[in-house]
């Protein structure tokens, strides 16, 4: 098997002398359009919106080594040249989505001409080479990756890694010093973008037996000690800084609930139109798809090429092997959420590709010919097609949610990441509608606490909100940001109640407010004006002291202090201080008289 790069030769279309600006201005005159949408607000507002902040000042790139991906260190994904790319962007373009899309644009073409050099370095010819760049550059199922602003990650890894395979086989050819510290380079760069890039060490050590070299050669040592040095690196890293739970199930029993996912990819590589944003697994996919693995093993069976089976191995281990770790995970809420997305085919595919590509006899592929171009031409214009009408679903959040819950409309999760959407906008009678529909499909506790955020925030029912807060509190969702919520809500609440003569539920209230958040002094403060008034005044100063102490800045705190040691403990120096502390802290005329 040759792995050198081939020359144009005479009798070679002189198309080919332009195959690799072709590689990138087919993809380019596709995919530039995408800098004019937005966000969907499915992971982007997260990673953009709320962390600009963050990825707005380079000075936060260590931080970025130091976080998982959504700087919250909540979850598994370690993904820091991911955050770093977008850290690039936000200075160039702040919160603008233009710019987001645009950099996801440029990762995707360098990817492109990188498959179309890793193909010729394969072996495979340059035609070949060429029609599996330009069906890759425009595959429907991989403009998910392109569309979607959080799949950066799957391109950053993608580049990297072929970027890096690509040198490792220049390495092999020449033992180039430059070329390994190239292939060391893009090979840490893939790692830092997602962890999926672990597989590539053992692709290139399969690469070396089926291209018959020693494994165990002493010319590889310092390869094998750049993949492990890199390795050690990472997973310290990873290890040291983030958490590693979240809210999925992980482990053999997720693998066989995602079994499907491999004859659906199969199928929609073949039949990539009407694709959906966020898809669930389909019984017509997956029985096409899993046809379509049983006709190509009987190909490959018949065939019996010897030529081919060097490929076709690699393409097949490249295909399964980054496919295998997403089937690993499985959201808890999977079955009525979606499961899983289309970006997480775009590495997989390029081995799929290459067993295609391994599989087809060269003289089909044949760019001198008119009945070839005439196909190929039209199976990149019909691609292409989808793939530029796929981008009207990426325009905003109500085009991309809507366009799912048209797939799917008995799937909860799509209505309620409508409702996230509009409830961020501050509409709360969408998010009423949105969430009501899908708590009518099935409820979650993040329904119900949503939907306490719109009694309480917009239509200020403190009676209902505050039952759905429990609820959803009690079915074990919370955080720092759900608890400071329904504090807030028992504060003001607590004040409504005691307005309207409930007194011993507001004070019930506010002892709530404090069990949840033990140094909230307003939470306090009010406790104590409500003893007051139901007479258990020293529970009552009590609290104003631990108001204090709390909120030192408190004035009415120190206010009520004085007066209640200058009227009810009649303690005159007592009363004389709180007076005193009452005007240094803000307060102005004169609470006793002398």
């Amino acid at each position: 098997m040759t792995t050198s790069v081939k020359k144009l030769t005479a009798g070679e279309p002189g198309i080919l002398r332009y195959a690799p600006l072709l590689v990138i201005l087919v993809p380019f005159i596709i995919y530039i359009s995408s800098i004019r949408l937005g966000f969907v607000y499915f992971d982007d507002d997260i990673l953009v919106l709320d962390n600009f902040e963050k990825i707005s000042n380079f000075k936060n790139i260590g931080l970025a080594f130091r976080s998982d991906a959504f700087f919250s260190n909540l979850s598994p994904y370690y993904r820091p040249l991911m955050n770093v790319s977008f850290m690039v962007d936000a200075v160039l373009g702040g919160t603008s989505p233009g710019i987001y899309h645009f950099g996801n644009l440029v990762c995707h073409l360098v990817s492109c001409l990188s498959l179309y050099w890793l193909l010729t370095l394969l072996g495979f010819a340059r035609k070949k080479a060429l029609a599996g760049a330009l069906i890759f550059a425009v595959h429907p199922m991989i403009g998910h990756a392109v569309l979607w602003i959080p799949a950066r990650g799957d391109l950053l890894v993608t580049m990297f890694g072929l970027l890096s395979f690509a040198f490792f086989i220049r390495y092999l050819e020449d033992r180039r010093p430059e070329r390994l510290a190239f292939h060391g380079v893009f090979l840490a760069g893939a790692f830092f973008s997602k962890e999926s890039a672990i597989l590539f060490p053992v692709l290139c050590l399969l690469y070396i037996v089926i291209t018959r070299k020693k494994v165990f050669d002493r010319r590889w040592l310092f390869v094998y000690a750049i993949w492990a040095l890199i390795l050690v690196s990472w997973f310290w890293l990873r290890h040291a800084y983030i958490d590693q739970r979240g809210d999925e199930q992980r482990g053999l029993p997720s693998l066989i609930m995602n079994l499907p996912f491999l004859p659906e990819a199969v199928s929609r590589f073949f039949f990539p139109f009407m694709l959906p944003v966020t898809p669930v697994f389909s019984t017509g996919y997956t029985l096409s798809g899993i046809i379509a693995i049983v006709l190509i093993l009987v190909w490959i069976i018949r065939t019996r090429a010897v030529a081919m089976m060097p490929m076709v191995i690699l393409g097949s281990v490249w295909f399964l092997g980054f496919c295998l770790p997403n089937m690993f995970v499985r959201l808890v809420s999977a079955g009525d959420n979606f499961e899983y997305l289309m970006h997480r085919t775009y590495l997989p595919y390029i081995g799929f590709l290459m067993m295609m590509l391994a599989m087809m006899p060269d003289k089909w592929v044949d760019l001198k010919t008119r009945p070839f171009n005439v196909i190929l031409a039209a199976l990149i214009v019909l691609l292409s097609a989808a793939s530029f009408f796929q981008q009207g679903k990426f325009m905003n959040a109500e085009n991309y949610w809507g366009s799912a819950i048209r797939y799917a409309p008995g799937k909860a999760w799509f209505h309620y990441y409508m409702s996230r959407y509009y409830f961020k906008q501050k509409d709360y009678d969408r998010l009423e509608y949105y969430l009501k529909r899908a708590d009518s499909i099935k409820s979650y506790p993040e329904f119900k606490y949503h939907m306490g955020m719109v009694a309480f925030l917009g239509k200020k029912d403190y009676d209902k909100a505050y039952a759905c807060f429990s609820e959803a509190l009690t079915k074990g969702y919370g955080g720092p940001e759900q608890t400071a919520n329904f504090v807030n809500l028992c504060i003001e609440s607590s004040s409504d109640l005691f307005q309207r003569g409930s007194y011993d539920r507001a004070i019930a209230r506010c002892e709530e407010a404090l069990l949840n958040d033990p140094d909230n002094g307003v939470a306090a403060y009010n406790l104590g004006i409500y003893l007051i008034n139901t007479g258990e005044k020293q529970r009552a100063a009590a609290m104003w002291k631990r108001a204090v102490r709390n909120k030192p800045d408190l004035t009415e705190a120190y206010r009520s202090l004085c007066l209640y040691y200058h009227y009810e403990a009649k303690k005159a120096d007592s009363a004389a201080w709180y007076a005193r502390e009452y005007k240094n802290h803000g307060g102005t005329g004169d609470l006793i008289s002398p």
